[in-house]
């Protein structure tokens, strides 16, 4: 679902101490914001100082960060570095920036800015933890190389203008250095391998597609129409073009060869069998690293993977209960055939998919108001896939509003409509757009929070992001709109389907089982294709391990915070300040945002 930048997520041991700090002081003790403060004040010079140390570290994280640039509405001139040296500085500067953090008294700060020291604790360090497992991170696979190589570099190469030679230097710059990412790439994979950690081999094929399409596409992508250049003299044109030829044959086209070379027939014969963070040297530690920075829960994988054994058990028992109910008399399996075989719940064009999806979101809409008292003011809609990137995405992501394009959009995969029942297209729409990820993410961007970094603090925490889509997507079945018996199965199926991911995912990288292994309990307890199945096990097992815990874990918790509130509440609590409570103060750890909306519903 959505795949966007996520760097840096702290485990939650790191929130702990922010959390028992919080609770030693009441909201009262925050100084008068309309007295006067004198210059020596300490709580003053440490939400200063704080602030500071926030804007600094998120200014770096940007200059880094292509994606974070186009936020921006700036024009990206390189691509990121990934590699070890890069994430060694870093670290170095995190280690740093953390000394000086933690002379912080954080008990003299306001709510808000503990929120910020916490955020801003997690994030730098996870950055000084990174080194460790760097080399347990396959940068070549579809969820990885094909995200930035089909939406993010063909965004970045789109916003250039040319105006002046400078600007054409500046884009002859950017596709040079393409070349130099490629060979980062290769670099870490001939690093890993001198760690003993090589690609499984059911990973190398979809790895080598990334490439082989990027080497496809890569002349038309970086080739500039006559009318985007016309600003420039007729010399200046002919010398874009020259040089767009040269960077693409001699620096991007031979660092894609020597990529593919490596990911050979040698390679593919040395490469490992199995799948899962667990069989490498280290690998244990890096995947509960992995979950500690994707859930910001303090969980063992042992423990997530019982929960979801659990999980699946009560939705199957559900899903019975409904083929009961429509007087089905076969078995799960039959009826789910009988569903994969009904014209109904298959769409026969791109347009129609589209269509589908806003014909949900306009019946949502009406019940909005009943359920936000804050919205987002970008507006939003559906779009289908570069159709390059679609072979390697199960379903699509949301893509965030930018200068350039201010419309929040979920960006689905219109391919093989034939094999993708829409079964669940409510609920994938509702956790995709409204009242899912547009509604945390574009509100987000638009408040005039006290830092950037609490602005995009999204990007950060995919427990808090998926997890509020999730809970969001749930809110539909109070609103009459998934009433009818197929579409209460359809969340269901939903349900498990990210339920599921907790017993896999953990099953593949913690216990050892293969990836047959997954596949056969993936096909007994969802409603996924042959093609979503292969798709996602390989996501879960070597794309981004424990990423995929965040949907099911952040509902879960989200909904656990939740019900607090109206055991302690009672009669008093109304469910637009439990949203503005989550939603108010943008993306956190789970642990910080119970504390927060335990505070914020406490008000009088």
């Amino acid at each position: 679902m959505k795949e966007t930048l996520r760097r840096h997520v702290a485990p939650a041991l790191a929130m702990l101490g922010a959390l028992l700090l919080w609770g030693c002081a009441e909201q009262g003790d925050a100084p008068d914001a309309e007295a006067p403060a004198a210059a020596s004040d300490p709580a003053m010079d440490g939400s200063s100082a704080l602030l500071a140390l926030a804007d600094r570290t998120m200014a770096d994280l940007t200059d880094a960060s292509a994606s974070l640039q186009m936020l921006e509405g700036r024009r990206v001139a390189a691509m990121d570095d990934n590699s070890f040296a890069h994430v060694e500085r870093q670290a170095a500067n995190a280690a740093a920036a953390l000394e000086e953090l933690r002379a912080i008294d954080v008990s003299l700060l306001s709510d808000d800015d503990r929120i910020t020291h916490a955020i801003l604790l997690s994030v730098l360090q996870a950055a000084s933890e990174a080194p460790a497992h760097f080399w347990h991170k396959f940068n070549v696979t579809p969820y990885a190389g094909g995200f930035i190589f089909s939406s993010m570099l063909p965004r970045a190469l789109a916003g250039y203008t040319f105006e002046t030679e400078e600007d054409a230097a500046a884009y002859l710059g950017l596709l040079a250095d393409l070349g130099r990412y490629v060979t980062d790439d290769l670099t870490r994979l001939q690093g890993q391998e001198e760690r003993g950690i090589l690609l499984p081999k059911p990973a190398i094929p979809g790895a080598r597609t990334v490439f082989e399409a990027l080497r496809a596409g890569i002349g038309p992508l970086a080739a500039v129409a006559p009318e985007r250049a016309s600003a420039l003299s007729e010399e200046e044109r002919a010398a874009l073009n020259a040089g767009i030829e040269t960077a693409v044959s001699e620096r991007i086209l031979p660092a894609i060869d020597a990529l593919l070379a490596y990911l050979g027939d040698d390679y593919m014969a040395r490469a490992p069998e199995a799948v899962g963070l667990g069989q490498y040297p280290g690998g244990e530690a890096a995947y509960r690293f992995a979950i500690l920075q994707q859930t910001t829960l303090d969980l063992d994988p042992a423990e997530i993977h019982e929960r979801g054994l659990a999980y699946m058990a009560d939705i199957q028992q559900q899903m019975q209960a409904i083929r009961d109910e429509l007087g089905f008399e076969g078995t799960a399996e039959e009826f789910h055939e009988q569903m994969r075989a009904d014209p109904r719940f298959f769409a026969q064009t791109p347009e129609e998919v589209a269509e589908r999806y806003m014909a949900y979101i306009r019946e949502v809409e009406p019940h909005i108001p009943d359920y936000f008292s804050v919205l987002p003011e970008a507006p939003y809609g559906v779009r289908r896939l570069d159709p390059a990137a679609e072979p390697g995405m199960t379903f699509g992501y949301y893509q965030t509003p930018t200068p350039a394009n201010p419309r929040g959009e979920y960006r689905f995969n219109g391919s093989k409509l034939e094999s993708r029942p829409m079964v669940w297209t409510g609920p994938l729409i509702f956790h995709e757009l409204v009242p899912g990820h547009h509604f945390h993410i574009a509100l987000q961007l638009e408040t005039e929070a006290s830092t950037r970094l609490r602005q995009l603090s999204s990007l950060f925490y995919a427990a808090y992001t998926e997890g509020w889509a999730n809970y969001a997507a749930s809110l539909t079945l109070g609103m009459g709109i998934l009433d009818e018996p197929y579409e209460r199965y359809g969340w269901l199926l939903f349900d498990a389907f990210i339920a599921n991911r907790l017993v896999v995912d953990t099953g593949m990288n913690h216990l050892g089982w293969s990836r047959a292994r997954a596949m056969a309990y993936m096909r007994a307890n969802t409603f996924s294709s042959e093609e979503e199945i292969a798709t996602e096990t390989l996501r879960y097992s070597t794309d981004m391990p424990a990423q995929a815990l965040a949907y099911k874990l952040g509902l879960e918790k989200i909904r656990e915070i939740r019900a607090a509130q109206e055991a302690k509440l009672g009669e008093a609590f109304d469910v637009r300040t439990f949203h503005a409570a989550v939603l108010g103060s943008g993306a956190m750890p789970l642990p910080v945002l119970e504390a927060h909306v335990d505070r914020y519903m406490s008000r009088d």
